[in-house]
């Protein structure tokens, strides 16, 4: 599963979920739980455009999803008020 990921990770639609991915897997790939890489390719599957604006507080983040992007805001090291 873990090189299935990284695959999908190289290749989104926008440029900037390229770099915020490309960051917070070199951490997360070696750091996580099983129910949290389940979680996490879920998350991928979303619109980028949708999972950036969740990243950067621009829109709610939905439940399911509130632990783990308040891990990426952590190891990017984003700031979010």
């Amino acid at each position: 599963m873990l090189n299935k990921i990284e695959y999908r990770l190289k290749y989104r639609s926008t440029r900037e979920m390229d770099l915020i991915f490309s960051k917070f897997w070199s951490y997360f790939k070696t750091n996580h739980s099983k129910n949290e890489l389940i979680l996490f390719n879920k998350l991928i599957d979303e619109d980028d455009v949708d999972i950036y604006n969740w990243i950067v507080g621009f829109s709610d983040i939905p439940k399911n999803y509130i632990i783990l992007i308040k891990k990426i805001r952590t190891e990017l090291g984003f700031k979010i008020k």
